[in-house]
């Protein structure tokens, strides 16, 4: 007999699993998840502890965000009105998909449009609010094919379309330009320029805001050494940022969260940007080392990953992490089918990853 709740399940959901991420034993070198590398030095570890010592836990956050807010706005220069925190970029999509839900005229259902392959959450976001995914594959090198994307927004129309400049899994920066020029002739359709890599790529669409109305950008700080606070945030015009903001949970962004992010970028941004620029040198090293290696097609790159492929991907993922070196695998039928995505690690992790993949291959 059946399960009588199954009926009850978005359709979907039904085929999809859940994200997992694996965790080997034994691994030395973590080079799977696009984080920053480098630790916070102990001196300002110690100050943002005697800080995060003084928030009351006994209370609920500040629901608008408080200072953080007005933090974030000034990274690209809007009112804090223009700004809406998330719990992470993945919360964000999921807002900005749920508040711009609605079928247009004659349509059964909204639509999303996103090229691919390209972050996994816009998917998961679309089925989960019963969006329809528009879904345009990339060429083969990954790099953007605007006709295809101009004929699927004609055909499909779709209510948001987003972009990931840099992209994930890739590490492809799809020329900003193509994509505000895309915005201006498609004025009824909402364009999110996803700016996780901004630190790493260089190239923004946010001084565009004032004359795109139907744009949004979305920033996160998970990649640039706060990953743990899942702090992510738009800047959008008030009239957009006003519909997101009703979609937020109250208090979806924790006290010591906002107050670690907010000492962070106050005290320690300095640092944290030195970091940034760091990974980037410490990318163009590891990028002609596995230049070298015969065996790895490596594509260009301006985000703090290298994505690779290769015979026996999979085989060679689980040599890696035999050898403690995490990357992640996307070997599956598909686009991605024989390829890996390493994260810029240190110059000592960097290392033992072409050290193992010379080893192995």
């Amino acid at each position: 007999m059946s399960d009588p709740l199954a009926q009850l399940i978005n359709p979907g959901l039904r085929a999809m699993s859940a994200y997992h991420v694996p965790r080997p034993e034994g691994i030395v070198a973590k080079l799977d998840a696009n984080e920053m590398p480098f630790a916070l030095p102990a001196d300002l570890a110690e100050q943002l502890g005697a800080e995060l010592a003084k928030v009351a836990l006994e209370r609920y956050p500040l629901a608008d965000g408080g200072a953080l807010r007005g933090l974030l706005a000034r990274e690209v220069g809007v009112s804090p009105d223009q700004v809406v925190l998330g719990n992470g970029s993945d919360e964000l999509i999921a807002l900005v998909v749920a508040a711009f839900s609605a079928p247009r005229a004659g349509a059964e259902r909204a639509a999303i449009l996103y090229p691919t392959p390209t972050f996994v959450v816009y998917r998961m976001a679309a089925i989960a609010h019963q969006v329809d995914p528009v879904e345009v594959p990339l060429r083969d090198d990954f790099t953007l094919d605007l006709a295809a994307v101009e004929h699927a927004i004609a055909t499909r129309r779709p209510n948001v379309c987003f972009f990931a400049l840099p992209n994930n899994p890739t590490g492809t920066l799809w020329p900003p330009e193509e994509i505000a020029a895309l915005a201006a002739r498609h004025p009824d359709t909402i364009v999110v320029s996803d700016e996780a890599y901004i630190a790493y790529g260089g190239r923004t669409l946010a001084p565009r805001l004032p004359t795109l109305r139907n744009l949004i950008i979305m920033r996160t700080l998970s990649k640039i050494g706060m990953a743990s606070l899942r702090v992510g945030w738009i800047a959008a015009s008030p009239a957009l940022a006003a519909e997101v903001e009703k979609a937020r949970p109250p208090y979806n962004v924790g006290a010591l969260n906002q107050r670690a992010a907010e000492w962070l970028l106050e005290h320690a941004r300095a640092w944290l940007d030195a970091r940034a620029r760091e990974v980037v040198t410490l990318r163009e090293s590891l990028v002609r080392d596995l230049r070298a290696l015969p065996a790895l097609r490596v594509f260009d790159t301006e985000a703090n990953l290298v994505m690779v492929k290769l015979d026996g991907a999979t085989r060679v993922w689980e040599a890696l992490a035999s050898r403690g070196v995490l990357v992640r695998n996307f070997d599956r039928p598909g686009p991605l089918s024989g390829c890996l995505r390493i994260t810029v690690g240190t110059a000592s992790e960097n290392a033992a990853l072409t050290g193992a993949l010379r080893a192995i291959l």
